[in-house]
């Protein structure tokens, strides 16, 4: 079954009901990773590629979609007749979007974030948007679990978008 907006909605409300009812304390982090897509590190996701063990001729596609793209923003101002055109940069980031590779590449990319939550928390993933549920009797540990899975997701973000 794939995985709709609804379903994430669902089970979202549903671990927090539960929660509730079994007189837990509740709490979430909720990341909406703006322009997800523009923030994949080609070098990183090339390794992430390996790892899942696509090699060879595979790997070499993947990373021919990615390397060696270049971009140059060109400004057109129709009040004052001036063209303004950047320099050619390579593009060490992104994930061309509205492409059939997009999208898998991308779950590629962050389908080793839920190991980093550590089974302190229940993940819910959904495109580029993710919440992470903390549910506990004892505040303290609420806390402590809290504090933990937001220092290895944030560590997780930084590793994942550094240049190379």
């Amino acid at each position: 079954m794939g995985f709709t907006t609804e379903n994430a909605a669902y089970k979202l409300i549903n671990e927090v009901l539960n929660a509730l009812n079994n007189k837990q304390i509740v709490g979430g982090i909720f990341c909406d990773i703006t322009k997800a897509f523009d923030c994949v590190n080609h070098d990183t996701l090339i390794l992430k590629i390996e790892n899942y063990g696509i090699i060879g001729k595979d790997k070499e596609l993947f990373q021919s979609y990615n390397k060696g793209r270049y971009q140059q923003v060109l400004i057109d101002n129709k009040t004052s007749h001036n063209t303004t055109v950047s320099n050619l940069a390579m593009i060490k980031h992104r994930i061309t979007q509205g492409s059939i590779f997009g999208p898998i590449l991308f779950l590629l990319y962050i389908n080793d974030l839920p190991a980093v939550i550590n089974k302190k928390a229940i993940p819910v993933l959904f495109a580029d948007n993710t919440s992470i549920l903390f549910t506990h009797r004892n505040t303290r540990e609420f806390h402590m679990n809290i504090d933990t899975v937001f220092g290895n997701v944030n560590t997780w973000f930084e590793k994942k978008t550094a240049s190379y």
